[in-house]
Parts: C-alpha cells; structure tokens; sequence
C-alpha cells in the first residue's frame, strides 16, 4: 500500500470515526462466491482498510483511546499455506495496513467482548462469512443492539460519492486498460466469429497488462445478442454483417473501468446500422456535454432522450410531439434502460437514493464519476417496426468525471465516431 492510499483511508476512518457517536460499526470482509470463482474483497471494507483478504473483520469504535479501528486477520499458519497460499498474518498487517491495531482472527471474542455491552452497533454482514456465526452470537450474548442498515452506511455511501485524487488515478489507469482492449477487438473484428473469441481477447488483453481481474461479467453480444440489455452467454457465433456490442471493463486496485462500444463485424457499418448509430452517438454526445455540477441524473436523461427521440422520429420510428414521447415513457421500447450510474470500486457505485427519479433534489458534484450510455436496442417481437431494423442493439458508454467547471470525460480516447471504428477495424 503507498503512501497517499495510507493517508486516504486513515482520512475516511477519522471521518466514519467522528460520524459514530458512541456507536460501533463492525465489517466484515468480503467472503468467497459459492462454487469456484475467484475472491472480491467486499467494497466497504476495501474503502475503510486497504485489506486484501477474505475472512477478516474490522472493527471501528470511538469509545477506545488506543485502538479505535482493529483489524482481526488469519495469523500465518505454515500448513495452511501450503495447501492455500500465503497469507500477511498479524505482525505485517499491523506494520503495513492503517489499523490501530491488528489481532489475530481467534481472539475475536476475548477482545470484543467488554466493548459490545448494551452499544449500538451497526453490522451487516455477508450470509456465507466465515465468522458470521460466533459475531452473531458475540453480539446476541452481550445485548448489543444490532442495526443493518442505519445512517451510518448512508454516511459512507455519501463518503465514496467523491473521489480522491488517488482514487481517480486508479480509476484513469484502469480505464486506460479497457481503452486498449476494446481497441484489441476492434482489430480481430475480421478474424472472429464467435463471441467468446472477443470476451478472450478483452481479457488477454487486460492481463497483459497488468489488470487481473475484469470489473464485471464482460458482455459480447452480436446481432440480435445485442438488444439484450444484459446479455452474458457470450456463446454466439459473430455474422459477417453483426454488430458487435461489447460492454466491459478492467479493474485496477479494485477500482472499476466500464465502457460500451459497438461496432460492425465486416469493419463498415450498412447504411442502416449506421443511421441508428448515429443517432445513439449524438444522444450520448449530448449528454455528455450536459455533465457538470448542479446538474440531475434525470436532467441529463431527459437531454439525451430528446435527441435520441428526434432522431428516432427523423428514422420513421416514433411518431408525434417529442416531449410527450418522453413524458409517456413511449420511447422505452428501443431504450429501456437509464443513462447513467456511479462508477468507482463497483461498477454501479453506491448512489443515494435521492439522486434517482423524476423528483430528485440531488444533484452532481465535481468528484463524482459517473458513465454516460444511451442506446438503440430493436428486439425481434417488437411488431412496429419493419423487419430490416429488427435485432439491432446498440450502447456507447463513456465514464465521465465531474469537475468543478463541467465534466471530463475520462474514455475519450476509446475511438467511437464511425470513421475512426472502420478505421480501428479494417487497419
């Protein structure tokens, strides 16, 4: 861990630290996916530690003089490791992680004990965590009062809201990740004709370079695949003719890159992908420009389903006033998905329920990171619209920074205007 990621999180603890009151928040890591799949450190526990492993248990508490944040981890057990891996264990937790003070795993009780007497404590844990059961019981012994929910996680939700410095730079590396390896897929567009082929080629592409692990499940959907919102077989076989839409991203230091591109397999779209093309593209350019400070997710929606609507209208596939479209939700049948979220250490980074919705008050800050992703999506059963147009699906997605005059966006550089795809493509 480096010097500024130390300073970052003993920052969050002082502030979680001073919002409890004389509560205590108990949090638990990440526990290993049922079946086999690899260990993905819970997002709370990573934001207030830094700690890697599963099975651990952070503890805050501001009624203590000295140990006010303590880590409880594996000690290092040489059996163990030779059947698992190595572990940091108690000593190198303590000298390297921002805890006041680390303890071994197996005290868990003796050194809680005394504290949880009659306190509030919030703590929600994973159902399949290891130590679930001796802190549920821990906790039902001393009387303690046990909130799930509560202020306390709204307050963290609202702390990694606005990102720091050091969690844009993970961010930007990460997508500067998925910049390279969309591009990859673009270039073997020729060559592959099965969609798992390109999941391959964005994933070889991020492991080489130093991301090893994806965000999320990468889709690759082609042709009618791609009108699925959440399509994640990645089995198909790729058309001559297809579109291909692949929404992906890498993840650096856990932080997530989510980015959405769609382009033609042949390396030139037919006249009808891209008149549908470009209107997703000129939605997803309004929008974009609209991102600035004090502006609402749904502000942003309504823009981006204006040009998106017009453009539909201008194709002969939405008929009437533009705004009652909107307001009848009668557009919903090509787009049925909203156009943005958060994106930070997951790829739908919390977002307090306020910011959601017609009547939101709240609205963006600079810090904030956000993506930006229309779409066309034309599903076979839809019976309005002739067959030629059928089976369609297209998203361009880009992860956009909020600054304190207007916006960055953080994936320009991920080729998206048509001339510069076929380009990508056919060279």
């Amino acid at each position: 861990m480096d010097k500024t990621q130390f300073k970052d999180i003993r920052s969050r603890q002082k502030k979680l630290l001073k919002s409890l009151g004389n509560d205590l928040l108990i949090l638990p890591a990440g526990a290993p996916a049922p079946g086999v799949g690899r260990f993905r450190q819970d997002s709370y526990f990573s934001y207030l530690t830094g700690f890697p492993e599963q099975g651990a248990v952070a503890v805050f508490d501001p009624s203590q003089d000295t140990e006010r944040v303590c880590l409880f981890v594996r000690e290092k057990d040489r059996q163990d490791e030779v059947w698992n891996g190595f572990t940091i264990g108690v000593k190198q937790t303590g000298d390297s992680f921002p805890a006041d003070k680390a303890h071994d795993i197996k005290h868990l009780e003796s050194v809680l004990k005394k504290r949880l007497k009659g306190r509030t404590v919030f703590y929600n844990p994973p159902p399949n965590h290891p130590q679930h059961a001796r802190l549920d019981k821990l906790l039902k012994d001393q009387e303690a009062e046990v909130h799930a929910e509560g202020e306390v996680f709204d307050r963290l939700a609202e702390m990694r809201l606005i990102k720091s410095s050091w969690e844009l730079k993970q961010i930007r590396q990460a997508i500067a990740i998925t910049r390279d390896a969309h591009h990859a897929c673009m270039r073997v567009a020729k060559t592959h004709r099965f969609e798992y082929q390109f999941e391959a080629e964005f994933d070889y592409a991020c492991k080489t370079r130093g991301a090893l692990h994806v965000a999320f499940g990468t889709i690759v959907a082609a042709g009618p695949h791609g009108t699925c919102q959440h399509y994640v077989d990645n089995a198909g076989p790729v058309g001559a003719t297809d579109l291909v839409l692949i929404d992906a991203g890498a993840a650096w230091n856990g932080y997530c890159a989510d980015i959405t591109r769609t382009f033609p397999a042949s390396g030139t779209f037919t006249p009808v992908q891209r008149d549908f093309y470009a209107v997703v593209l000129a939605a997803q350019k309004a929008g974009l420009d609209m991102v600035a400070p004090g502006v609402r997710f749904h502000d942003l929606q309504i823009r981006a389903a204006t040009v998106l609507v017009d453009g539909l209208k201008d194709l002969k596939l939405l008929h009437g006033a533009t705004a009652e479209i909107i307001e009848k939700d009668a557009y919903r049948d090509f787009w049925p998905a909203g156009l943005s979220h958060s994106l930070g250490l997951d790829v739908h980074d919390v977002t307090p329920s306020a910011f959601r919705g017609r009547d939101a008050e709240r609205t963006l800050e600079a810090g904030m990171v956000i993506t930006v992703e229309p779409g066309f999506y034309s599903q076979d059963f839809n019976h309005q619209i002739s067959e030629d147009i059928k089976g369609i699906g297209i998203r361009i997605e880009d992860d956009v920074l909020v600054t304190e005059t207007g916006h960055e966006n953080l994936s320009a550089d991920v080729v998206k205007e048509v001339d510069d795809v076929e380009r990508m493509i056919q060279g």
